[in-house]
């Protein structure tokens, strides 16, 4: 399937809704009235301020990082009212994205989930948001399957036989985030709309996260070299400190960015509008990979390429060398 419509991530993004996120695109009258008609429902305050945890205020651009991205991917980890926590929390510590708070604070906040879920999908008024939900989301479908497909397409000339399952879960209510969950072997994009730089994005996070070795001995001796600028990574929340699962981290987004954007043939422009916003190595990394074109299973040597003419001085002044 697709596009899979998830009742957990709903309810979610009500109780999110309900307690005073408003990330949505306001200028998208359907979802915009949705979210009024949402935050009128006679929710108790108890459930507005446990969805309020999910609000840390660790990163300025996105309040809800990254307690809404856990709140969002544990849905997925939820049937018929068990949550199977453990299997979540392996999924969450693999994409190595930290708590500001603490890890065993999200674990005995994020334990309450499906009774948090019980009460929303026991109020009067929430089946009908709910309808009103697929509604939206029915008349969208038809336009999101070619995204899809384009970037299933993209996939597997990357993967080969080896290409994740690709489906798309929307959001409606997070207009400028993506998250993504893995089960089995799938890779599942939570937006509001599917786009072909998000999706490969997303599945590209499980191949490099397989070499955070090799990043980990780059970083002990270079630490984030022209790769990403500490304070844009601590202000964006990609680096929560200084440690070196953070500095691996922020290099790993590099990379991720960078081979995304050829994937998905996007213009140097795309390559450059990452670079500002302080991931400023992802135009060497594309210049890499659009010279050598590597498929997953040359990725391992693809890094150390990059890696050697990284501490090589390819890197000059923090410019692209278009090599």
């Amino acid at each position: 399937m697709s596009v899979e419509k998830n009742r957990n991530l709903f309810f979610v993004l009500a109780g999110l809704v309900s307690s005073g996120a408003d990330a949505y695109d306001h200028s998208d009258t359907e979802v915009s009235a949705l979210a009024e008609r949402i935050v009128n429902v006679d929710i108790s305050e108890n459930i507005r301020i446990w969805f309020s945890r999910a609000r840390t205020g660790q990163v300025e651009v996105n309040p809800y990082w990254p307690r809404g991205c856990a709140l969002s991917t544990a849905c997925f980890f939820i049937e018929e009212g068990f949550f199977d926590i453990d299997k979540f929390f392996s999924f969450f510590e693999s994409t190595a994205i930290a708590d500001p708070i603490g890890m065993h604070d999200l674990r005995s906040w994020i334990f309450e989930l499906p009774q948090a879920l019980l009460y929303m999908e026991t109020q009067s008024d929430i089946q009908s948001l709910w309808d009103e939900y697929n509604r939206i989301v029915n008349k969208r479908i038809i336009k999101w399957i070619s995204v899809i497909d384009e970037a299933k397409n993209t996939a597997r000339r990357f993967y080969g036989d080896n290409a994740p399952e690709m489906s798309f879960s929307p959001n409606l209510f997070a207009a400028y985030s993506t998250d993504f969950v893995r089960i089995g072997n799938k890779i599942i994009t939570i937006a509001a709309e599917p786009d072909v730089e998000s999706m490969l994005h997303e599945t590209l996070h499980t191949v490099v996260a397989a070499y955070r070795d090799k990043i980990m001995t780059f970083s002990e001796q270079n630490s984030l070299k022209g790769f990403a600028t500490r304070d844009k990574m601590m202000e964006l929340g990609y680096m929560d400190d200084g440690s070196a699962s953070s500095i691996i981290h922020a290099i790993e987004e590099c990379f991720v960015r960078a081979i995304s954007v050829v994937l998905a043939s996007k213009s140097d422009e795309r390559l450059y509008a990452h670079a500002s916003y302080g991931f400023v190595g992802v135009p060497f990394i594309a210049s890499h990979f659009k010279k050598i074109c590597p498929t997953v299973n040359k990725f391992g040597a693809f890094i150390d390429t990059v890696f050697s003419d990284m501490t090589n001085d390819h890197w000059v002044s923090g410019k692209w060398d278009r090599i």
